[in-house]
């Protein structure tokens, strides 16, 4: 509870509001995303986020730490079995199967962060609004540099199947190197004006599915959240609080 108090130290006014202009669900990329850029137009947002933070350390790093990070609820046979705020969270009812993070960051918690853009064929498909082609590059490159992605190292021996992989899936847009929201450079590692964790350089230990124990991967909770706060400071509050097993992120 006291990390995520640290979180919004900043903000002497903590106490409750009385009203919003609109309400996100879920801080990850989509949620994220809508939010920071709402409130960048000075609209009060309400962001709502079931999970808890998750700091480095708390990330599961062995077979036996991510099943007790799990949650399995099966609506068929009315049992689940794992803490309510788990970081993996899987629902299963009839024939589907649902599987989802749980924190704030969401899904950018526990994915690899590759960054690719988008196909050529893809965004010329009919069902795209052609209003969306003319600023399409402008916000791919946005999201690039807020997620501030980077080129795998030649010294990593996974780079080059990486590359391979991209090359042979979406040749079309496969970049000359291929590209992670992750910090592979020692000298760019550094602690946020916000307070926030900081940020530590890649050493390729492959826990990028279970969560960066490192701080190396810019998950939104790093970026689009944090810097929402930094830069429009006067039209932000935030308040993280715990209500049973659920973390509520308010942004106004």
């Amino acid at each position: 509870m006291e990390r995520d108090l640290d979180y919004v130290s900043m903000f002497d006014d903590r106490g409750k509001i009385d009203s919003y202009d609109t309400v996100v669900v879920g801080s990850g990329y989509g949620g994220s995303v809508a939010a920071c850029r709402l409130s960048m137009a000075g609209i009060k947002v309400c962001l709502f986020e079931k999970g808890r933070k998750w700091e480095g350390p708390d990330f599961p790093t062995d077979s036996l730490k991510i099943l007790s990070a799990a949650r399995i609820e099966s609506k068929n046979l009315g049992v689940s079995f794992g803490l309510k705020d788990a970081l993996f969270q899987v629902r299963i009812q009839d024939d589907s199967l649902a599987a989802m993070a749980c924190g704030l960051g969401g899904g950018s918690l526990v994915n690899c962060g590759v960054m690719v853009s988008t196909p050529v064929r893809a965004r010329r498909n009919s069902k795209w609004p052609k209003e969306w082609e003319k600023d399409w590059e402008v916000c791919e490159a946005s999201a690039s540099a807020m997620l501030r992605s980077q080129s795998i190292p030649v010294e990593f021996s996974n780079a080059k199947v990486m590359k391979q992989i991209a090359y042979n899936e979406i040749e079309e847009s496969c970049q000359s190197s291929f590209k992670l929201s992750i910090n592979f450079k020692p000298e760019e590692a550094s602690s946020n004006e916000t307070g926030s964790q900081q940020m530590c350089s890649c050493l390729a230990c492959g826990n990028c599915l279970s969560g960066c124990p490192y701080n190396a991967k810019n998950s939104t909770d790093k970026n689009y959240l944090v810097s929402a706060v930094q830069v429009y400071i006067f039209l932000f509050k935030v308040i993280l609080f715990y209500l049973k097993y659920s973390l509520f992120l308010f942004l106004q």
